[in-house]
């Protein structure tokens, strides 16, 4: 909504840059173009959002200059894509008309509102990547003197540390501590070629090995807590809780001294201890959006590189301080590997998920942002521990780490996406863990297995029902209501070959005309197992031709003759007689 006082112009800019070229995509393009095309025109992520430090004293036409010298300096802003015969392609223009909105507005004292109501208006409109430059400028002047500087990009035009670049570059511009001259940087095209070097595609080989060994051994779910099916009824409510404690600050300081470890290591040590001491599973896997920024060419790199990481933690170490540099190692070796070919690993996602009988959901997030914290991020007057509620929306994450600030206090945002199954309790109580474990560790080495008692973190009750079933926690009851509604006939799943080898789950079912073999039924169950976090598809299906008087004793199942029995996982499940 445009203010009563406020006059809006748009100044159009020729930018001139060094050369017109079109190739194949990064892989970091590619990875973000897979996922924008499946959000809707409007959805937030789609889009990125920056608010410029502003010297005092700029005018607007020193402010509009230092714009244009991005877009001329960083082809990524000059970037559109389009169909090409072997795939989607970049093309870079060398000359465009870049559009810059000037409002009229007097300066806040608050600038932060007036710049989110501009990045608002920015945002209201999606992006045609095929067109548009994928950027917008909005500018706000008070008389001819610049107060406020905001830009929206296309998360194919730049990811958060190359909006950092890009802030870094305008204001060094305007205070004359960086030049027009510079040396050009390392371009997406530069990137794409790099990509497709025999060095390149070890890389993606090696990082695609790397996510298939984790897959094939991460638990179901990374927070199994009891369900009752209700929650299918209902419709997902997303929340989130930003922990803001200057007490964890302050144990970092601590612990980052007698370890040595960053204070990204030691929070990220801190959640996987409170996550498996609530579950009783001691592998932790996080998914971590990485910066993929090592080697000096990368560093002042604008584009989308970023990818996930896959972090894997084993959390049967010894002590705190063992895990903080197990944490630390595992960051590491997820960093190195979150550079891969989208598609590929999609594949590998759906071969294993069908192999496991388990969706390979990207439910547990750690997005460390902490050392990128935006221009606006409030200051933290406070010594007492609170938590801010608020009410998010595009989010379907299970659950989501932001660690947004590790200085002065710690401020960890969690957002679930469904807080059906993830109540207001819970999360409250996987942030006040996080700071009593924090808490506990700074005041000397603590043993892991004396964590929970010192820090007050209780394991999620487990009765009968509960299974430790290749590498998950699992709720037999919820597989046999996701059988129930993945199968039209009568069926039911038993637990069987439960000890130190682990577990299988078994199904009985009666054979329909829909189902009449155990790879009809694993496909039909895996198309239903994806809403329930407790739940997996039996390893094993055997098909009759009617039902025991009593479906729950498994021993009547067994006396009735079989009509086949497999897998299901491919063709080749053997037919009974």
């Amino acid at each position: 909504m445009t203010a009563p006082s406020e006059t809006i112009r748009t100044i159009h800019l020729r930018v001139d840059g060094d050369r017109e070229a079109q190739g194949p995509l990064t892989l970091g393009q590619a990875n973000a173009l897979q996922w924008i095309s499946a959000l809707t025109d409007d959805h937030f992520l789609s889009l990125v959002q920056w608010i410029f430090t502003v010297p005092a004293g700029t005018t607007l036409e020193r402010a509009c200059a230092a714009l244009g010298e991005l877009v001329r300096r960083y082809e990524s802003l000059r970037t559109t894509y389009h169909d090409g015969p072997d795939g989607p392609v970049q093309r870079v223009a060398r000359t465009v008309d870049l559009p810059i909105e000037i409002h009229q507005r007097p300066a806040q004292p608050d600038g932060t509102t007036l710049a989110r109501e501009l990045i608002a208006q920015l945002r209201a409109h999606p992006f045609d990547l095929s067109k548009d430059l994928p950027l917008r400028f909005a500018v706000a002047v008070e008389g001819d003197l610049v107060h406020t500087v905001v830009a929206v990009y296309s998360h194919m035009a730049a990811d958060y540390v190359s909006m950092t670049v890009l802030g870094d570059r305008f204001t060094g511009l305007l205070t004359g501590t960086v030049a027009d001259g510079d040396a050009p940087p390392h371009q997406p095209l530069d990137r794409a070629d790099r990509e497709r070097s025999p060095k390149g595609l070890r890389q993606a080989d090696a990082a695609l090995r790397y996510w298939s060994d984790i897959l094939r051994r991460r638990p179901r779910c990374v927070l199994p807590r009891p369900t009752t099916g209700a929650e299918a009824s209902t419709t997902p409510t997303p929340r989130s809780a930003d922990l803001n404690s200057s007490r964890s600050a302050a144990a970092l300081d601590r612990i980052t001294v007698r370890t040595g470890a960053s204070r990204a290591m030691a929070v990220l040590a801190a959640l996987a201890a409170v996550l498996a001491i609530r579950t009783g599973q001691r592998h932790v896997v996080l998914y971590s959006p990485a910066a993929n920024r090592l080697g000096v060419p990368l560093r002042d790199y604008v584009g989308t590189i970023s990818q996930d990481g896959l972090i894997s933690l084993d959390v049967d170490q010894p002590d705190y301080d063992a895990l903080v540099r197990h944490a630390g190692t595992a960051l590491l070796r997820a960093n190195r590997n979150s550079v891969f070919d989208a598609e590929a690993l999609q594949r590998a996602h759906d071969r294993i998920a069908h192999e496991r009988g388990m969706p390979m959901d990207r439910d547990g997030v750690f997005n460390n942002i902490s050392g990128n914290a935006p221009p606006d991020l409030p200051t933290v007057a406070t010594t007492e521990t609170f938590i801010d509620w608020w009410t998010p929306t595009g989010f379907t994450n299970l659950l989501l780490f932001h660690l947004v600030r590790t200085e002065q206090a710690l401020i960890l945002e969690l957002i679930t996406g469904d807080n059906r199954y993830l109540p207001d309790a819970e999360m409250e109580a996987l942030l006040l863990g996080t700071e009593r474990v924090l808490t506990v560790a700074a005041t000397g080495n603590v043993a892991l297995a004396d964590l929970g008692t010192l820090a007050g973190i209780d394991p999620i009750p487990r009765d009968g029902d509960w299974h430790f079933v290749d590498h998950s926690w699992i709720q037999l009851s919820e597989v046999n209501r996701v059988l129930q509604a993945a199968l039209p006939g009568p069926v039911r799943a038993f637990v069987t070959d439960e000890g130190p080898e682990g577990a299988t789950v078994v199904a009985h079912l009666t054979a329909v005309a829909e189902i009449t073999d155990p790879v009809q039924a694993h496909l039909a169950c895996l198309r239903r197992v994806v809403d329930s976090p407790t739940a997996i598809t039996p390893h094993r299906y055997v098909l009759h031709r009617g039902a025991p008087a009593d479906p729950a004793d498994p021993q009547a199942w067994r006396e009735l003759p079989v009509l086949a029995d497999g897998d299901g996982r491919d063709a080749g499940s053997e037919a009974g007689t």
